[in-house]
């Protein structure tokens, strides 16, 4: 992290200098045609994710940075919209080439940055932008195919063998350019990023499927120097959206299992090096604690403890140590952490005082999109069921918002510190997303622990 934060300041410092021209830097100039929109160029690093190590202002159009020429190299990408992931430049850094300069057209986000200078990004974008253009041909023969009620017809015959020949020119290119550039960092790149061509006769969730599974088909993951590109981030990705289809119609339960059976087999395929092994169990458990799925990440750290704690820093070993109480601690029949919280009234009581009946403790927030759409969902289940306790746990940092916000849930008890994640109740229930739904016995003793209303009001009705 000292040699990121290095990097920081020091591409700071030399893109503010009156001479950017400086032989102790490599220099990447961009221009953005037609910008009406865009302020500044944000660079990002990848590694576990990825991170900002840069910011530059875009002045007219154009912008400059300057990096230290001992940057470790690999891919840069360059987002020049803060509002659209979209909109951005890779960028290889060899550490050889100290000139980098390229335009894009804002006006066509389809359209790939032009490189003036810069000889393995022009054969990088070169050759993206055939095989692009031949890429959006194939996908149309592709539906056609898939769509055409006959496979009698003439249309349908010439058709399929455009389709064949396409793919295997695509095949040759693909191949002809790794082999010419074989050394460079663009010959990796285009390697590990193979197109996936599935049968164009089969159904489409079919080949939805056959795509995901060939993923890994072809791309080396035992390669440390990828870590610092998009591409295993890209693929890991990838591979777990397939459960993130809401046209697959995967339950919650039935999404869990996938991930978790996504998760395995992303272990086995990163397993052929050491540095690559921890990369992608590092980057999976950041996934699922951001996106809050606790039962997917107390999967990863109970299989994988071993491993993660050979691969683990101090703080890591901290937060690792917690999550790790945490579910001792939340386990089911584990008597509850008190709450305490205003009755309505305006006097502080707590979790103890209310009646010996099930109790429902959600966290939310007001700035929370999905909170938006469950909570209300919680609010006409106890109007409709009021001998069932339900506490809501803010973790909103704005008065203003909380108190405008709980207007909309009148049947419930409410309660906020205004210290976000950092709250005694948030860390007393070891609380990782929002909203979480935890269910209480009658005795305050722990059902089970949520992360949907729907799955929460599931176990409600059986019990």
């Amino acid at each position: 992290m000292i040699k990121y934060i290095f990097l920081f300041i020091t591409t700071l410092v030399f893109s503010q200098t009156q001479n950017p021209a400086a032989q102790d830097s490599i220099r990447i100039s961009g221009h953005i045609k037609n910008n009406t929109k865009f302020a500044k160029v944000v660079v990002k690093k990848f590694g576990i994710g990825s991170f900002d190590i840069a910011a530059v202002p875009i002045k007219e159009g154009k912008f400059k940075i300057a990096a230290p020429v001992d940057i470790e190299t690999g891919v840069y990408r360059l987002q020049y919209s803060q509002s659209s992931l979209k909109e951005f430049v890779d960028v290889i850094i060899d550490g050889k080439e100290k000139n980098i300069v390229f335009e894009i057209d804002s006006n066509n986000p389809e359209k790939l940055p032009i490189f003036s200078q810069s000889e393995e990004n022009k054969k990088w974008y070169t050759y993206l932008q055939n095989q692009q253009n031949r890429l959006y041909k194939i996908d149309l023969l592709s539906r056609f195919i898939n769509q055409y009620p006959t496979n009698k017809d003439l249309i349908y015959i010439q058709t399929t063998t455009a389709f064949n020949k396409e793919k295997a020119i695509y095949k040759t290119d693909y191949n002809s350019f790794i082999t010419k550039n074989k050394n460079l960092w663009a010959a990796e790149m285009v390697k590990n990023r193979p197109a996936i061509f599935s049968n164009p006769t089969d159904f489409i969730k079919i080949q939805d499927l056959d795509k995901r599974n060939s993923i890994f088909k072809n791309v080396n993951t035992s390669n440390p120097k990828l870590i610092n590109t998009p591409l295993y981030t890209e693929h890991i990705l990838n591979y777990l959206k397939y459960y993130m289809n809401p046209e697959m119609g995967f339950g919650e339960e039935e999404q869990d299992i996938g991930f978790k059976k996504s998760v395995d087999t992303i272990m086995q395929k990163f397993s052929g090096n050491p540095e690559t092994k921890k990369f992608a169990l590092k980057y999976l458990q950041l996934g699922f604690k951001e996106i809050g799925n606790e039962k997917v990440l107390q999967y990863i750290d109970t299989k994988y403890k071993e491993t993660i704690e050979q691969c683990q820093n101090d703080s890591e070993k901290a937060e690792f140590d917690k999550r790790m109480k945490g579910y001792e601690a939340m386990k089911p029949g584990t008597p509850a952490p008190n709450v305490f919280f205003d009755d309505k009234t305006g006097k502080i009581i707590s979790l103890t005082d209310l009646p010996k009946q099930k109790t429902i403790i959600a966290f939310w927030a007001s700035w929370c999109p999905n909170c938006e759409e469950q909570m209300p969902k919680l609010q006409e289940y106890i109007k409709n069921n009021p001998h069932i306790n339900a506490i809501a746990v803010s973790l909103d940092d704005d008065q203003t918002a909380y108190d405008q916000a709980i207007k909309k849930y009148q049947n419930l008890y409410h309660t906020c510190d205004f210290q976000k994640w950092k709250g005694k109740t948030v860390n007393d229930y070891y609380i990782y997303g929002s909203p979480t739904f935890i269910l209480l016995d009658s005795q305050s003793k722990i059902i089970g622990k949520f992360a949907s209303w729907e799955n929460a009001l599931k176990e409600l009705e059986k019990i």
